[in-house]
């Protein structure tokens, strides 16, 4: 004989009550963290990590490796997102410490380009991979007591000077190993937002 309506509504509203207290429970006893919010932020690059993008730079060779090489090394400057071109001025200011640097200590490269004005270009990229992901106790997170995040990932910092389409100076920069941990407290919990906005109110 079929269940009447009565019963079968009857026994899903412990079920709801249950699945709320597993819910509560998991985020008690912070067992839930795979529901976290997590992040990735990757500027368009052809390698796996930070050894990768050195090797390729390696690569490049000042008065022998053109610009056309440069690209199909990894390095291309109207592909790689949020890439910074410098002029000869702007070129010089990055690379030399003090502008009043003797002669002999300055780089063929960076005379070169002096020399050369307007014909001298820098471009400067920043291939990457961050990772963002909130770690700890769910329970707190989604209340907004406390949130730890923990960011991971990698970061390398290419300068090629090129003039007439050939490497002149590079230059390299970076983070082979990011790992950073940033927690972040609010006493208020849900009102730490209301709170702040009734003590900046006149």
């Amino acid at each position: 004989m079929p269940s009447s309506p009565h019963h079968t509504l009857h026994g899903a509203a412990p079920q709801g009550r249950y699945r709320l207290a597993a819910l509560l429970a998991c985020g008690l006893l912070g067992a839930c963290s795979g529901m976290l919010p997590t992040s990735r932020q990757t500027v368009s690059n052809q390698w796996q990590d930070f050894d990768a993008a050195k090797q390729s730079f390696d690569q490049i060779v000042p008065y022998r490796t053109t610009l056309d090489t440069v690209r199909e090394l990894g390095f291309d400057p109207a592909r790689t997102p949020n890439v910074q071109i410098l002029n000869h001025s702007q070129v010089v200011r990055a690379v030399l410490p003090s502008p009043l640097q003797e002669l002999g200590t300055i780089p063929k490269g960076i005379i070169d380009c002096m020399k050369a004005q307007e014909a001298c270009v820098g471009y400067f990229m920043e291939p990457s991979h961050i990772d963002r992901k909130r770690v700890g106790n769910f329970m707190l997170d989604f209340l907004n007591f406390k949130r730890d995040t923990l960011t991971t990932g990698w970061k390398f910092g290419a300068l090629i000077v090129v003039i007439h389409d050939k490497v002149v100076y590079k230059q390299w920069s970076g983070r082979p190993k990011i790992e950073e941990t940033e927690v972040r407290h609010n006493p208020l919990g849900p009102l730490q937002g209301v709170g702040e906005s009734v003590r900046g109110m006149p």
